[in-house]
């Protein structure tokens, strides 16, 4: 959007009646023309102004697409968020983020997208991306830290999802699924992909992606018996330009008091009440074997800490974890 799409949206949600075209083309310097040109541009955009013959111009209503000129009207954040890339439709956000990192993009870049070609998840599981309906969101981080304190983050955006959804929504029960995943009423709502580019001692910059269903109706019975979003749960439509402004705010401050503090210790009580392993027999698939065992919370560099049966606890820093006897559903 043009820095005059900018100033005419401005005039426009600061006048509640109709304004004419000649009057902003009056406070901005510029042709009636440029104006007329510059509302169609609004409109291909999904802006949805109305236009009255001899009264001029108005505001119907706002859109709903993460694109940085709607999430800036609400966002609060340092850094985070400050410069957002958005595109109609990507292959992948973590593809292009990684992309824009290697090429030098800051720390807080976000890249977001009304629609997902290639949407994927942890190992290259097919993430369902479809348009006008959910929210798909990378950031570029560039931490200061080990590859292996790095490997917490994930730990830390799943935290800020789950308080992104409770600002949301306050009345639904959302559990955690180690490492990565959100469910709700046992379906899953959210998830998150962390991509890592790193030398031995030291990360050259991370890219977070989350997925969150806002909006989605799935039609396809294989997809509802695993996935929901908040109109499924609720009956009602949710912003996704605020829930990508309480992501980015939830996730600037969770990050910041984890470099401060330097482990995931502040959090391993919230993390324990939302998950939906705790206390319960888990199978965890790792690269070479299965481990099982009673889950009894994560430690602070954001392992899973299991129980085995000879009352040892073995920390576990990847895999798949579920319920005993079930199949991975990540």
């Amino acid at each position: 959007m043009g820095d005059n799409g900018r100033k005419i949206l401005k005039i426009l949600r600061n006048s509640r009646e109709y304004i004419s075209g000649e009057d902003i083309s009056t406070e901005l310097g510029v042709s009636r023309s440029a104006v007329w040109k510059t509302i169609g541009k609004l409109r291909e955009m999904g802006y949805t102004i109305d236009a009255v013959s001899s009264r001029g111009y108005r505001l119907s209503e706002g859109i709903d697409l993460p694109i940085s000129d709607e999430i800036h009207r609400y966002l609060d954040t340092e850094c985070f968020g400050d410069e957002i890339v958005y595109m109609k439709t990507v292959d992948s956000t973590n593809d292009l983020a990684m992309t824009l990192a290697r090429q030098g993009a800051t720390h807080g870049t976000v890249v977001t997208t009304d629609q997902q070609t290639r949407g994927r998840g942890r190992k290259g599981r097919k993430w369902i991306s479809p348009p006008g309906m959910n929210l798909y969101l990378s950031i570029v981080l560039r931490p200061e830290v080990s590859p292996a304190e790095a490997s917490q983050i994930p730990i830390l955006s799943v935290i800020a999802s789950v308080r992104a959804l409770n600002r949301m929504v306050s009345n639904l029960q959302f559990n955690i699924k180690w490492p990565n995943d959100i469910y709700c009423h046992g379906k899953k709502i959210s998830g998150t992909l962390c991509e890592i580019k790193a030398e031995i001692d030291r990360v050259n910059y991370v890219v977070v992606g989350t997925g969150i269903n806002v909006n989605m109706k799935p039609s396809d019975d294989s997809i509802r018996n695993i996935a929901t979003s908040l109109l499924m749960e609720t009956g009602s439509e949710y912003s996704r330009v605020k829930t990508a402004v309480f992501l980015l705010e939830e996730f600037e401050r969770v990050y910041n008091e984890w470099l401060s503090l330097g482990d995931l210790g502040f959090i391993i009580d919230e993390w324990n009440t939302y998950s939906m392993l705790q206390n319960k027999q888990v199978d965890v698939k790792t690269a070479t074997k299965i481990i099982s065992g009673k889950a009894v919370g994560i430690a602070n560099n954001g392992a899973l800490k299991l129980e085995l049966r000879d009352g040892s606890v073995r920390m576990v820093y990847a895999g798949d974890a579920t319920l005993h006897g079930t199949s991975s559903g990540s």
